[in-house]
C-alpha cells in the first residue's frame, strides 16, 4: 500500500501504540487520537473528532472502554457506542474510505455473561451463533452494526474480533501459569499483541466490492496452556461438543477467513 496519512484512535492504549509503532515503520503518517497525549482529543465531541480528520486516508479504531469492569453498563455503552459512530459518520462526511474497528472475541457472550455461558461447538469462527447477554458484547455488536451500514454506503469496513490481546510474557503469567478453570471462559485462547497490531495493518488494503464489510476472527493457533485442548475440554467444558481432529495444544478458534480475507494469519507464538 502507498504511504498515506492514516488515524488511529485510542493510539496511547496498548493497541493502538502497537498499530502506531507498525504503521510508522511501513512508512506511513500517523495522526493520533486519544484523549490522552500532547494534543488530547475527546472521541465523543463529533467537532473535535471531524478536526483531528482532516487530509486523512483511512482510519483504525481502537478507542474503547476495554472490559464492563468498574463502569456502569450505561457509561460503557455510552462511549463505546458513540466513539464509534463519531469516528464512522465523519470519516464518511470527509471522503474517507476506509476503517477498520476494533472489536472483540467478547462479542460472543462468554467472557462476561453474569452466569457462566458455554460454547455449545468448536472451533468457533465468524458464523458462531452469539448469544450473549452482557452489555459489553452489545456494545461489540453495535460496533460491528455500525460498520456495516457505513460498507453499505460505499466504505470498506473491517471488524476485528481481537480475542485476548497479549504479550507472550503476559500469555505465560495469565493463561499457562493460571488454573486451568480460570480461562475456561475464553477457551484458553489469546491473540499477540504484535499479531493483533499487523491484523489491523493488513486490512488497509484495498479489497474488491464483494469484500467491502468483513468480521474476522483474530486468535492465536494455539492455546496458553501445555496440556492438550481435547484434555481441557473435556474436563472444563465437558458438554461442549469436540472435534475429532482436534489434535495437541491446537486453538479452538478457526481463523480462516482472516486468511483468506486480508492475507493475516498468526506468526508468533508464546512458547518461542
Amino acid at each position: 500500500m502507498r504511504r498515506v496519512r492514516i488515524w488511529v484512535s485510542g493510539a496511547r492504549g496498548k493497541l493502538g501504540r502497537e498499530v502506531c509503532r507498525q504503521l510508522v515503520a511501513d512508512g506511513h503518517e500517523v495522526i493520533e487520537a486519544d484523549v490522552v497525549g500532547p494534543d488530547p482529543v475527546d472521541l465523543r465531541d463529533r467537532e473535535a473528532v471531524a478536526r483531528s480528520l482532516r487530509g486523512v486516508y483511512a482510519i483504525v479504531h481502537c478507542a474503547a472502554i476495554p472490559s464492563p469492569e468498574n463502569i456502569t453498563p450505561l457509561r460503557l455503552f455510552e462511549i463505546n457506542a458513540l466513539t464509534t459512530f463519531n469516528a464512522l459518520e465523519e470519516a464518511w462526511t470527509q471522503g474517507i474510505r476506509t476503517a477498520v474497528l476494533a472489536s472483540s472475541g467478547s462479542i460472543y457472550g462468554t467472557a462476561w455473561s453474569p452466569e457462566e455461558l458455554t460454547v455449545a461447538e468448536v472451533p468457533v469462527d465468524e458464523d458462531t451463533e452469539l448469544r450473549y447477554v452482557d452489555p459489553y458484547a452489545l456494545t461489540k455488536d453495535v460496533l460491528e452494526r455500525t460498520g456495516q451500514m457505513y460498507a453499505r454506503r460505499g466504505m470498506q469496513v473491517t471488524a476485528l474480533r481481537f480475542h485476548w490481546i497479549l504479550t507472550p510474557d503476559e500469555v505465560r503469567r495469565y493463561i499457562a501459569e493460571a488454573p486451568p478453570e480460570a480461562n475456561r471462559r475464553n477457551l484458553w485462547g489469546y491473540v499477540d499483541l504484535a499479531e493483533a497490531a499487523r491484523a489491523c495493518v493488513l486490512s488497509l488494503r484495498p479489497r474488491t466490492e464483494a469484500e467491502r464489510f468483513a468480521s474476522l476472527l483474530i486468535a492465536a493457533e494455539d492455546t496458553g496452556k501445555e496440556q492438550p485442548t481435547a484434555e481441557l475440554l473435556a474436563q472444563y467444558s465437558p458438554d461442549t461438543v469436540i472435534p475429532a481432529d482436534l489434535a495437541g495444544t491446537a486453538s479452538l478458534y478457526d481463523c480462516r477467513r482472516a486468511a483468506e480475507v486480508i492475507g493475516w494469519t498468526h506468526r508468533s507464538r508464546w512458547r518461542d
